[in-house]
Order: structure tokens, then sequence, then C-alpha cells
């Protein structure tokens, strides 16, 4: 398609033919011209939109003109964090406006919805509070286009409107020309310059409240406001009701602008929806993935503060974004923007994260193991987990089945942990079944080395290690354990890792039924030592997918204080295991089944439940310091 720059006057076309291809501001002189827009780049900025007369409409929200194969449009966002999507009040009443049509009109506008919704507004200048019900609207309703109208010829006493609902059905992304008309007697819809929809119901002066505001992409009265989601190309009124050949003429010197292919629909779209990781303090990570090139935008505020924005730069792939500066303990509001170099955007609703809380201030977490398969099992378990509305959640690795395969992380892990990780920030831990892989790396912001780190949390440290790697006296994750253990003050401490250094599970440590058996992974036992010293109160761990937790164990034996609890977690989506034919020294409370452990932390006092992937409670502690 070789055609560039159309200029679409809408009827003004039709009207006065020596229009065709320029700027109508220059030309357009015309007593039938109630408002015109052209919404390009010679029209609209960040704060207005200059009308081919003299109106100047104002831009509220989020709105920015982009390019398609034809030329220029204005792509209106929508709802975003203030509750509320883009479009352009032309005037504030009709008052204001001081020239609205009554007796004849003509509303026509080329638009693309690329999400529908219930009461759209294209063009509106109308009031449909309870009983009272004024002007008129050219709009849509969900998939189909839409025309209200009340006159004084239908008048009830406090006005009446009539909607004429269109045929046509609406495709997200496509372009259409919508006229509505109206000659005093009867009203028309045209979609793409055939009729679409007729009523008579309507006759007389068109009946106008006042105070309404007049507006472009958004159906708005004094109490409602329902902003289009998509794109307006140009948006005219004229003071009489254009005929319908010169509809059907107008739509067919423009019709290359319906046979415009969408691309949003394939090229950009998120191949990783946005997710939390690792948050502090003071800051949070937001994660996505995009399948081609494209520049990201976080915008975020506090409960009540301005929104800000933060950038990623332009490129395919993983895009990582760290907002920083934020406040202990509190409540933000977020929505990411991709938009590709061609103008075409995706963009998430409005969610929400908090950052870690101080010292001395309560909180609880979700522990969750081994989401590595059964995407049905692992939906279940997050939404469990979202239900409770922890502070975060950790996931003691097994993350996905084969971690050198994308697609577990695009297809199975990230679409059935949502919406909790959208949320709810996440500490994660390698497993064996990651495979030390890239992905891991590329998806995941945590501190160096990013296989071991640690993170502080109200009154607790958390101590976060890779059980695939050497734990034994001497190396590396040792001797950093140890140092961060010693110097560390708070009154809780946790560790994670994958294997589990006590296990009751029937064969991954030797044929139990048979003999003999390890009972446990004797790389992490060597930290043992470490965990007995500097006081850690339970070790989380996965790798064996049942639910097991522990004595307080201390010196070899279970003891009735001040010993570590080891914790097995790994019912979070991996197939069912089973435990050896006896009790072992060290086991307290043993079930096979999917699960999550929430745990809620305030002061000196702890309690842990686990809860199943049905939500039933099945095994609970307490631990008072």
């Amino acid at each position: 398609m070789k055609v560039h720059n159309i200029k679409t006057s809408a009827l003004t076309l039709a009207l006065i033919p020596t229009l065709a291809n320029a700027h109508p501001e220059k030309n357009l002189k015309d007593d039938r011209l109630v408002l015109g827009f052209e919404l390009d780049r010679d029209h609209v900025d960040h704060t207005s939109a200059r009308g081919v007369h003299d109106h100047v409409a104002q831009v509220r929200g989020q709105a920015l003109v982009t390019r398609d194969p034809v030329g220029e449009s204005l792509q209106l966002m929508g709802p975003g964090l203030d509750g509320k999507g883009a479009y352009l009040l032309v005037a504030e009443s009709v008052e204001d406006f001081g020239h609205m049509p009554t007796d004849a009109f003509t509303a026509t506008a080329w638009v693309r919805i690329d999400k529908g919704t219930r009461w759209g507004g294209i063009i509106s200048a109308i009031s449909d509070n309870g009983d009272r019900e004024k002007g008129w609207i050219l709009g849509y309703d969900n998939d189909s286009f839409t025309f209200g109208l009340s006159t004084t010829g239908a008048d009830d006493g406090d006005g009446r409107l009539t909607y004429i609902d269109g045929k046509t059905k609406i495709v997200p992304g496509h372009w259409y020309m919508v006229t509505g008309t109206y000659d005093g007697a009867s009203a028309n819809l045209y979609v793409n310059g055939q009729l679409d929809g007729h009523t008579t119901e309507q006759h007389g002066s068109v009946l106008y409240e006042q105070q309404t505001p007049v507006a472009v992409g958004a159906y708005v009265d004094s109490n409602e406001l329902h902003t289009l989601t998509g794109r307006i190309r140009s948006a005219y009124v004229f003071d009489e009701a254009i005929s319908s050949e010169q509809i059907a003429s107008e739509f067919e010197r423009n019709r290359v602008i319906s046979e415009i292919k969408p691309i949003s629909e394939t090229e950009l779209e998120w191949t990783v929806e946005p997710f939390l990781c690792y948050a502090t303090q003071h800051a949070v990570s937001i994660v996505c993935e995009l399948p081609v090139a494209a520049a990201v935008r976080v915008r975020y505020r506090a409960a009540t503060g301005e929104v800000r924005e933060i950038h990623s730069s332009e490129k395919a792939g993983i895009h990582t974004v760290r907002i920083e500066g934020l406040e202990p303990g509190e409540p933000y509001y977020y929505e990411v923007i991709a938009e590709s170099p061609d103008g075409t955007n995706v963009k998430t609703d409005p969610m929400s994260f908090q950052t870690a809380v101080e010292r001395g201030k309560a909180f609880t977490f979700v522990m969750i193991g081994d989401t590595q398969s059964n995407p049905e099992v692992v939906k279940r378990v997050s939404d469990i987990a979202w239900s409770h509305r922890p502070n975060f959640v950790s996931i003691a690795g097994d993350l996905v089945t084969t971690g050198t395969n994308k697609s577990h992380w695009t297809s199975h892990f990230f679409p059935n942990m949502r919406p909790l990780i959208n949320r709810v920030p996440m500490f994660p831990i390698l497993g064996n079944h990651e495979k030390n892989a890239r992905h891991y790396y590329e998806y995941m912001d945590l501190p160096d080395p990013e296989y071991y780190y640690s993170f502080s949390y109200g009154d607790a440290d958390y101590f976060m290690l890779d059980s695939e790697k050497p734990m034994g006296p001497g190396s590396e994750q040792y001797l950093w354990l140890e140092d961060k253990l010693a110097s560390s003050d708070a009154r809780w401490k946790f560790v994670v890792h994958h294997r589990p250094p006590y296990s009751s599970d029937e064969n991954d440590h030797g044929n139990s039924w048979l003999g003999p058996t390890t009972l446990g992974d004797l790389n992490p036992r060597q930290m043992v030592p470490l965990y007995e010293k500097y006081g850690v109160d339970i070790v989380f761990n996965g790798h064996v997918h049942v639910y097991e937790r522990t004595f307080p164990l201390r010196d070899g034996q279970a003891v009735e204080h001040n010993g570590v609890i080891y914790m097995t977690i790994g019912g979070g989506g991996g197939g069912l295991e089973d435990f050896t034919p006896f009790n072992p020294w060290f086991g307290s409370k043993k079930v096979s089944t999917h699960h999550i452990c929430y745990v809620e932390i305030v002061g000196g006092h702890l309690r842990m439940q686990a809860i199943d992937d049905q939500g039933r409670l099945f095994d609970q502690i307490e631990i008072r310091k």
C-alpha cells in the first residue's frame, strides 16, 4: 500500500471537493461546519488539539499521535491510574460552546475501537442522569455502534433519549467511518457509508442540557465518563443532515483507511506480562517481555501522590525497570505501557504493589515450592496464595519443569502465577529443574550473584541459597552465609534452599522400603551447624512434592526449645510423592497434597498455616519469642 498522509476531513470532502489532501484549517470556509478536528501531529500536542476552525480542545488523560500506513491518528489510552481514560474536551458545557445545532445536524468520525465497552462515546453532547435525558451522542455499546438523540418532539418533561443500535459488529483494531444524521424528523446511523440503523421516534429541535460538556472520544456528562479505548483520525459536526449519497461517496473516497490491517494484534503483545520482583523498603523491580522492539514506560503513584514515570529503552525481549525512592510499607499503584516505533502500544490495567515494611512492623508472606508442572494446579495454588493478600511470596525452586525451555516460563509459569505476581513481589531461588538456565537470571532481578542473596522484611532476615552448588565448609555460599548470619540483628531468621537436608521421602535419597536411605540431601545438610549456631528459626525447602514439617532439631535430635524447624513445601504443582514406611527421628507432620504455607509475624509471635489447593487448613504451628 503506497498511500501516505491522507487528510480525512470526513464529509468536508463531499461537501467541498476542492479540499482533497489539504490542511482543512487553511481552506475550509463553510458555515455548515460546527466543529472539526484532524487528529495528526499538525494539530495535536500533549495538552491540546486545534480544530479546523477556531476551536481548541483540551487533551485529557494519556493520548498520543500514532502513524499507520495511511497517515496519523490520535490514540486514546483506556482508564489508567486515575481511573479515567483519555479524550478531548471541546467545551466545558453546551452553553460555553455557544452554537450546537438544533434543527438538523451530522456527526461523523473515523475511529478504531480497540476494546469494546458499555456506553462508549465518539462525539458527545449528552446528559443522561436518571429520567433527565437530553442532547445527543455518536458512540458504541460493546460491539456495535450507536446514535442517541433527544428532541422536543419526544420530550416527556425531562427529555427522552432514543438510541439507534447498529447492526455492524465491531472488530477490534479495524477502522470505521461512523456517521449519525438528523433532519428534524428522522435519525440515521451509517457505518462505512451504509445505513446501519434508523428511527423516526424523535422529531423537532434537539433538546440540550446547557451544562453538558462537549467531547470527542468519550461519553461525558455531569456524573459519568466513558472513554474510548482506540484511535480517532478525524471528527466533524455539521449543521445539516448530509444525504446518504454523499456519505457513501465520502466513504469510497477514503475506503483505503478501512482496509488498514491491524498490527497490534499480532506484532506487539506481551510475551510475559509485567510482574513484581525483589521489593525492599524503598524499591521494587517490574519485569516484562515483548516480542518486538518497543520502549517501556512504567507509570506509578502513591495512594494520594502525583503520577511519576520511569522509562526503559527501546528493545525487543526482556525489560526490567527498577523503581526507587519509595516509602517503606506503603501501597503504590502502577501501569506499564509498551510502545513500538510505529506508535503501536499495549498497556496493562492499573495494578498495585507494596514496599517492604520496617523493623517492628507486622507482615505476612507465602511460601510455595515446585510450581514445575500441572498448570491447572499451579493456578489454583497461586490463587489461594493471592486470596490471602500476602506482603510477598517466595518460591523454593523448580519454578518450571525445564529451565532451558523458554515456553515453560512463558506458557506455564508466568501465566498461571497471575494475578499473584502482578501485585505481590516475588523472591525465588533456583532448583534442579531450572538447570541454572539463563532464562532464570534474565527474568529475575535479584542482587548479585543472584543464585544466592539475602533480604530483610520487617523483623526478619531471609537467606536464599542454591543447593545445586557446593554448600560445605569453605565453599562460597558457606562463607557468605556465616558472615551474613553473624551480622544479622533480626529477631527472626529464615533460610530458603531447594533440596531438603532432612526428608521422609520414600525414594529420593535411597529406597526406604528396602534401605538404606540418607533421609535428606547431604549437600545442604553441611549447613546445619550454621543454622543451629546462629539461631535460624525455619529452613524452607522444596524438591520433594509433599508437605513435611520436622520437630525443632538441634545436635542431631528433636528438642523442645531452641531448635531449627525444617519444612519441605514442594506442593506447588509437581506430581505428588509419598513418604517412607516409617517415621524418622525428625518427623512431626506429613501430608502429600498440593499446598501453600502462609506465615504471619507480629513482633515475637509467628504463626504458620499450611493450606491445600482447595483452601483447607491442614497444619499450623505457633512460635513465640
